[in-house]
């Protein structure tokens, strides 16, 4: 086992482990290994081309059947319908131009149909590889920029892979195999590579750990091989904890600009385990203004700066709370609004800051004059304050999603058409920079108008809701009888079990989907 060992003076040693295996099993799935010279260095690597994937196919099956199985093969992966005479010789004569020649006119689609075929029978690495770039990757790609940039992220590391040997995960995104083989004080007998990572890594710090990637071809491999090896670095047999935590932070922070973050997908002796994925439901964009928790009439807005979009409220601004601080990518927690609110209020100390900004929202809540909307805000903040922490998410009561500058009466007064269906939402929690959950109570106002039932009062509601929901929001509705026994009593709400429950079940299963634990 390769390892680079600084000592305390500085220099850097190398060493081979005596029990260390010449060829190290990464441990990845299949696509994740490394098989064939990639692309030279230059720009990031183009997509994978038709005649690249039937080349694997063939390859696959050359390597994994042998010559008079190979016709059958071909049957049963729908290569070919049946097997003719002198397949068999012909595929003794050579068992990958016996493949590829049955390939040559197969589109896209029926070449991914058969590549997925064959991977269910052979454990075909670059094959897989090849159909998670046609697949998974085809549309969405990171950058050249975002590569160099998580590149970057991995200079803060002491170690790139701890414990794990260096060459196995180098082996990931490598152009060239790197190996043991030829090991001796002068590194005589070292292929060019695994020389030049010894000479310049291991022994001499004179590449970083930028350098040493970029070397093996991290701008050039894969995004297949980019992602496997990202998801390396933060498999918890390479590092765990804080440090674990700390690379998730930094590395999607880069990655998110592009639509990509990595995410916990299971879990190995109780540490978390994760990948590289798309960000599915998401709105783009960075959220700009939030205003909410409004207590009074509603504020009138004046569009300051229209290139930054900044907005000024010129009257009733005491009756509404606008968050000014930048999101942090993590999303708004809780312990973020309460921050905010300490030095807006000036406040010594950040738990008055939680007890008081608790208060101001609590009262935006009953005002609505909701028992259900009473009941989410209270249960919220009782029962997950306490089991999240810092990692609560702010529960934002009363925001302003749509603004227009006169209100539904003033529009009927001036005989104007209504534009907007609604304009504020109940409750809005942002769990990432690009996750946007609206969660709604509907009371009898979304369906009826004058104490009616109207079927063209609520064909605007729920117009509204494909609006949102094709912007990338999250958007959950509740019944006002999902609340039987919250109610208002003595100017005082009470919470009912049967209320609480609704709402405990809710945030459980909202929270195991987008994986918000302590």
């Amino acid at each position: 086992m390769l390892t680079k060992r600084v000592r305390h003076d500085h220099q850097v040693d190398f060493a081979l482990a005596p029990n260390a295996s010449l060829c190290s099993d990464v441990g990845y799935a299949a696509f994740f290994f490394v098989s064939g010279v990639e692309a030279l260095m230059g720009a990031p690597a183009p997509r994978i081309a038709l005649d690249t994937l039937r080349d694997r196919i063939a390859e696959g099956i050359k390597e994994s059947a042998k010559s008079y199985d190979v016709p059958a093969v071909c049957v049963r992966v729908g290569i070919q319908e049946r097997v003719e005479e002198g397949d068999t010789d012909e595929a003794f004569r050579s068992r990958k131009v016996y493949v590829k020649s049955r390939l040559m006119e197969r589109d896209q689609p029926a070449l991914l149909v058969i590549a997925i075929a064959v991977l269910k029978e052979f454990d075909v690495p670059s094959l897989a590889e090849a159909v998670s770039e046609l697949t998974v990757h085809a549309e969405h790609r990171i950058t050249e920029i975002t590569r160099r940039d998580a590149l970057k992220v991995l200079n803060r590391l002491d170690s790139l892979f701890n414990d794990v040997d260096l060459f196995e995960g180098l082996n990931i995104i490598s152009y060239e195999y790197l190996t043991y083989d030829g090991v001796d004080h002068h590194l005589n007998f070292l292929p060019a590579l695994s020389k030049d990572v010894v000479q310049h890594y291991v022994r001499n710090p004179d590449d970083s750990n930028e350098e040493v990637l970029i070397r093996c071809g991290a701008l050039t491999c894969s995004q297949t091989k980019f992602f496997a090896l990202l998801e390396k670095l933060l498999h918890p047999v390479v590092r765990r904890g804080d440090e674990q935590v700390e690379l998730v932070i930094h590395l999607n922070a880069v990655l998110r600009p592009d639509g990509f973050q990595a995410v916990v997908v299971g879990e190995q002796s109780t540490h978390p385990i994760y990948a590289v994925q798309r960000i599915g439901n998401g709105v783009a964009g960075a959220v700009k203004n939030l205003i909410f928790a409004s207590v009074g009439p509603k504020p009138e807005l004046i569009l300051r700066d229209a290139v930054s979009n900044d907005i000024e409220i010129t009257k009733h601004a005491d009756m509404c709370l606008v968050f000014d601080r930048p999101l942090p990518v993590s999303g708004l927690a809780w312990v973020d609004m309460a921050e905010w609110w300490q030095e807006r209020q000036g406040l010594a100390e950040l738990k008055s800051a939680r007890q008081s900004l608790g208060e101001r929202l609590k009262r935006s809540v009953e005002l609505s004059h909701s028992p259900g909307e009473y009941a989410i805000f209270r249960t919220y903040h009782e029962v997950f304050g306490p089991k999240l922490g810092d990692r609560l998410p702010a529960l934002i009561p009363q925001v302003y999603l749509h603004y227009d500058p006169f209100t539904q009466a003033e529009r009927m007064q001036l005989g104007k058409d209504s534009v907007l269906a609604r304009q504020r939402m109940d409750f809005l929690m942002l769990l990432d920079s690009r996750v946007r959950i609206v969660i709604e109570v509907d009371g009898q106002q979304h369906y009826a108008e004058g104490g009616r039932a109207s079927p063209a009062h609520y064909a605007m509601m729920v117009e509204e809701d494909r609006r949102l929901r094709l912007q990338g929001y999250e958007l959950y509705r509740f019944g006002g009888a999902e609340f039987p026994d919250a109610d208002k009593s003595n100017d005082r709400y009470v919470v009912g079990p049967q209320s609480k429950k609704v709402v405990i079940d809710f945030f459980e299963r909202l929270f195991d989907r987008h994986k918000v634990k302590p």
